[in-house]
C-alpha cells in the first residue's frame, strides 16, 4: 500500500512570514513529509500558536532567527535546497545511525558549497504493484533526499551525489575544487541468472541423491 505522508524525527524550527502571512517568525516542529510526483517535497509544521502547516517545501523552514535568505526570489532560494523533485507519490523515512550528527558539506545550484550536520534520509519508492508506476524512483539514477541543517540558518534535502561527508575517524575529505571523477554503476544484476537445464541446476543436487 502506498505511503503518501510520513513521520520524521521532531526538528525545532521556524516557519518565515512568506508563507503564512504573518509579520514574523513562527516557532514549532517539523513532524512530517509528503512526497507527490514531479513536485518539491513537502513538510508539515506544527506551529508554537496552535496551528498546523501543512504542505510546505523546505525552503519555508529556517533554525535560526538570523538566516541566510540566499535569494529574494522563492523559487531560486528552494532550488539552492533542494536539487530535486519528488520521483514517487511513495516515501520512507530512515534516520541512519553511522550518519546521524556527521558533518556534512553540500554543493548548491549556484556552485557554492555550505556546509551541515545530518538529520535524516527521506526516499521515495515505487507503490502497489497493481498500481501503473508513473513515476521514476526505481530508476538506476534515482535520488534519495538527506535532511541537513545547514549552518547557516536554513534546511536543505540533497542527494548523494551533491554531498561531501566527514567523519575524522577514517574519511580524508577530497578537495572541494577536484572532486573525484566516478561513475554510477548502473547495470541491472540478478542472483538467479543462472544455468537451469537438467543435471546443471543447483535444484539437481538437493533433490536427487543416488539410490542403494
Amino acid at each position: 500500500m502506498g505511503q503518501l505522508n510520513a513521520n520524521i524525527p521532531y526538528i525545532q524550527a521556524y516557519i518565515r512570514p512568506e508563507f503564512t502571512g504573518l509579520k514574523e517568525l513562527v516557532e514549532g516542529y517539523m513532524f512530517g513529509v509528503k512526497s507527490m510526483l514531479n513536485r518539491p517535497m513537502h513538510f508539515h509544521f506544527q506551529a508554537n500558536i496552535g496551528a498546523v502547516f501543512w504542505n510546505m517545501p523546505i525552503s519555508a523552514f529556517v533554525h535560526k532567527e538570523k538566516y541566510d535568505r540566499l535569494s529574494n526570489d522563492e523559487e531560486t532560494r528552494l532550488q539552492l535546497l533542494e536539487s530535486w523533485d519528488c520521483q514517487s507519490n511513495n516515501i520512507a523515512v530512515t534516520t541512519f545511525a553511522f550518519l546521524q550528527y556527521r558533518t556534512v558539506d553540500v554543493f548548491c545550484r549556484d556552485k557554492k558549497w555550505r556546509s551541515g550536520q545530518y538529520l535524516t534520509t527521506i526516499d521515495d519508492y515505487e507503490g502497489d504493484l497493481n498500481e501503473i508506476n508513473v513515476g521514476y524512483s526505481n530508476d538506476q539514477d534515482s535520488k534519495c533526499f538527506h535532511f541537513i541543517m545547514l549552518d547557516d540558518g536554513n534546511f536543505c534535502i540533497q542527494p548523494n551525489n551533491l554531498l561531501r561527508w566527514h567523519n575524522p575517524d577514517f574519511i580524508v575529505p577530497y578537495p572541494k575544487d577536484n572532486p573525484p571523477k566516478m561513475n554510477i554503476f548502473k547495470e541491472q544484476l540478478t542472483s538467479e541468472d543462472i544455468d537451469r537445464t537438467y543435471g546443471n541446476s543447483p535444484y539437481y543436487f538437493y533433490n536427487h541423491h543416488d539410490k542403494k
